[in-house]
């Protein structure tokens, strides 16, 4: 396999490996193979560099088509498969997306007379681009090049930096943060990964597929949407080892008694999660293995690791410490965590100003607050702007999160800031629950308010039922 930071970094022999090996819950396309979806992608006259929007379900054939990409030296952003298309457009025109492959994509809505076949999906030329049989080039002579290279990908930026911006990376430092992931979190060739986060954002992508092809594991991919039922059948059906979630949907299992016994090893990443849960699952898995993770995509992806099953109760807040090959510290005045990598972007495009800035080549601010103990391990605090000032009093948004999201039966949170009538900024929350009852707002105030100082305490609560069709990272 080829690791090099100036061409297609995957290997065609053990692509086709890793997808004949790996499965989703349509047989159809876990059986489909790699070299018709390779001939199609070719005929749409594309060169090397060319950025592909890719906007598909989580399945098999997205994995496939992804892959495939990367093999002809092409782009990719995986995106919503819901995406509006005018946003597509948009972030079409930012990326200088040369090609939208999709389920089922109206040519008209994107300037094109008619889609194009490729591996059981269709595709979109986007931006002028000519199909072959209408041209002699797809692109003409006198146009730029194209503004990437062949081992390059795009991907979308982490939480709230912009709906049109995306981080480029390189395709090689990605398998190395997989790999790095992998060994952190104790993948190997004998493992089934269960892969049912969306596979638009890093997490899936990179800590789970990448890293699953890179160890010799197999996948299986699922939803979302999520239900608990559903995951737990599909550990049952596929014999899964190895799982992902985020700390919401391990909320909803927590909530809903349903912690399957099967994976040996689980991860958390995508948000803190309250160390009364982290009790909650090592109870439930004595035998299991626990692992906490920090991560942003503009670190490519993963940063830190805790093996929670190893650790006392009292690091269970913590992240954990680096990655081999990461290198952590804070900025002195404010606590914001630095990350130096060689798997960090190599810039943004797109969007508002940074919110996490490449402040130097492979060093990024994460606008992250952290504390770092003797040990080296990293305890989360908050955003930079994770603050307000409520009735004269320095409230941190993130602690409140947290303290509402360990309450039995929260699966969300949300915080709005508001303004009294007497102009004092107040705060008023959404809590999602899996079992809304007339009297769920009472006592979630009741607790609330046992627990809050008078600062943090909501002026308003508004309860509604945790809906199994959203994902929130």
């Amino acid at each position: 396999m080829s690791v090099t930071d100036h061409g297609p970094p995957l290997d065609a022999g053990l692509v086709a490996d890793f997808l004949a090996r790996s499965a989703d819950l349509d047989a159809r396309t876990s059986q489909e193979g790699i070299d018709g979806t390779l001939d199609d992608l070719a005929k749409l006259g594309l060169e090397p560099g060319d950025a592909v929007i890719v906007a598909l379900s989580n399945s098999m054939r997205t994995v496939r088509i992804y892959l495939a990409t990367l093999l002809l030296g092409l782009v990719p952003i995986a995106i919503a498969p819901r995406t509006p298309p005018a946003r597509i457009r948009r972030l079409a025109d930012t990326l200088e997306a040369r090609a939208l492959l999709a389920a089922r994509p109206d040519p008209d809505r994107y300037g094109a007379a008619a889609t194009q076949a490729v591996g059981g999906v269709e595709a979109v030329l986007l931006g002028g681009a000519t199909p072959p049989e209408q041209a002699q080039r797809a692109r003409p002579e006198d146009d730029a090049a194209p503004p990437y290279r062949a081992g390059q990908v795009l991907i979308s930026t982490s939480g709230t930096s912009g709906a049109f911006s995306a981080c480029l990376h390189r395709a090689a430092a990605l398998l190395r943060n997989a790999r790095r992931h992998a060994a952190a979190v104790g993948m190997t060739a004998g493992d089934t990964v269960l892969v049912n986060l969306p596979l638009y954002y890093s997490y899936a992508m990179v800590a789970q597929v990448l890293a699953a092809y890179a160890t010799g594991a197999r996948i299986v991919v699922t939803g979302p949407p999520f239900t608990p039922a559903g995951y737990e059948s599909a550990i049952v059906a596929h014999g899964v080892t190895h799982s992902s979630l985020t700390p919401e949907l391990a909320r909803r299992l927590l909530a809903h008694g349903v912690l399957p016994s099967g994976p040996r090893v689980m991860t958390i990443g995508g948000d803190q999660i309250h160390p009364s849960q982290v009790a909650r699952l090592l109870s439930a898995r004595p035998d299991g293995e626990l692992y906490l993770t920090y991560g942003l995509t503009e670190a490519g992806p993963r940063v830190l690791t805790l093996a929670a099953h190893a650790e006392p109760a009292h690091r269970h807040a913590s992240a954990g410490r680096p990655l081999p090959g990461v290198r952590t510290s804070l900025r002195a005045a404010t606590g914001e965590l630095l990350v130096e990598s060689d798997t960090v972007l190599e810039r943004k495009i797109g969007g508002p100003p940074a919110e996490r800035t490449l402040i130097a080549p492979g060093r990024i601010a994460t606008g992250d607050v952290f504390a770092i103990d003797d040990d080296g391990y990293h305890y989360f605090r908050g955003r930079l702007s994770d603050f307000a000032i409520i009735r004269g009093e320095k409230v941190s948004l993130s602690g409140l999160r947290q303290t509402v999201n360990a309450l039995a039966g929260v699966v969300r949170c949300g915080l709005r800031l508001a303004e009294a009538a007497d102009g004092e900024s107040v705060l008023d929350l959404e809590i999602a629950v899996t079992d809304p009852r007339p009297d769920t707002e009472a006592r979630l105030r009741s607790e609330l308010n046992s627990l809050l100082l008078p600062a943090e305490r909501p002026r308003a609560i508004r309860i509604a039922a945790a809906d199994p069709e959203d994902f929130h990272k």
